[in-house]
């Protein structure tokens, strides 16, 4: 029995890090890699992560001007363009509530963060070994994780974009000496105080960094390895009853991550 509590551990051991493995493209010899040990420089990224990142990109705009179209040449909506108005109608009611008034700038960072990372959320949904299984008859590929949200190149650079547009939104509204100025004066207005301030300012500007990005990669990243366990840790004729309701929650904390990242979006451009 210990014997095979070992070899399940192994092999479950194995397929996480199978799975959770990305297929990298290395920039300076200009090939791909689907084993992290080759890699020997760091400039290299994780080519499947920006595929699928760009094909749910794809797909958002498509859906969008579809809507747009419907909403345009329809009189009558039908149930994708009414699904569309409540998710828009969610968004802008949440901008209204934390904002305190409507910004078409505002509304379209966090309808795009929402949407956008819920698609990438709710890509864990598909099975794990499907795309590469394919991708392995097809093209030798061993490994091609599809689940984007879980790696943390993506959620870190996502925050980095919304913090950069923050900072842009800021400076178009307020002026870039006015920012300067909120830099160094606060939040003790007091020229002796400055160092401070800064030291203040870089700790606030990299913990909301640390909070966006995070969050999201810890919550996604753990329900993949969560799924995993459960497959290997569980009998085949038990999975259903316990896989199953893991598989609902997970899609409610998809839902959930993809809201709390528009809201803490929305705090922090505020």
């Amino acid at each position: 029995m210990f014997k095979n509590f070992i070899l399940n551990f192994s092999l479950s051991n194995n397929y996480i890090k199978h799975h959770l493995s990305h297929l990298y493209f290395d920039i300076l010899n200009f090939k791909l890699l689907d084993n992290f040990n080759n890699i020997n420089s760091f400039w290299f990224i994780n080519i499947d992560s920006l595929i699928i990142s760009l094909i749910l990109a794809l797909l958002f705009l498509f859906i969008t001007k579809y809507f747009i179209l419907n909403v345009k040449y329809n009189k009558i909506p039908n149930r994708i363009q009414i699904f569309f108005e409540l998710v828009i109608i969610f968004v802008l009611n949440n901008v209204k509530k934390i904002f305190g008034k409507k910004d078409k700038y505002v509304f379209s960072l966090a309808f795009t963060v929402f949407t956008w990372i819920l698609l990438m959320n709710l890509m864990s949904i598909i099975p794990i070994d499907i795309i590469p299984y394919i991708l392995k008859f097809l093209l030798n590929i061993n490994c091609f994780n599809i689940s984007v949200s879980s790696d943390i190149n993506i959620t870190t650079s996502m925050s980095f974009c919304v913090l950069f547009y923050i900072f842009l939104y800021k400076i178009y509204n307020n002026g870039f000496l006015n920012l300067l100025r909120n830099f160094f004066f606060h939040p003790f207005n007091n020229k002796f105080l400055i160092i401070f301030n800064i030291l203040l300012e870089i700790i606030n500007i990299f913990s909301k960094f640390l909070s966006l990005s995070l969050r999201l990669f810890g919550n996604m990243y753990s329900g993949e390895i969560i799924f995993i366990l459960l497959f290997f840790l569980t009998p085949l004729w038990l999975q259903w009853l316990i896989v199953f309701p893991w598989f609902l929650l997970h899609i409610l904390i998809s839902f959930l991550q993809s809201f709390i990242f528009m809201i803490l979006t929305i705090v922090y451009i505020s």
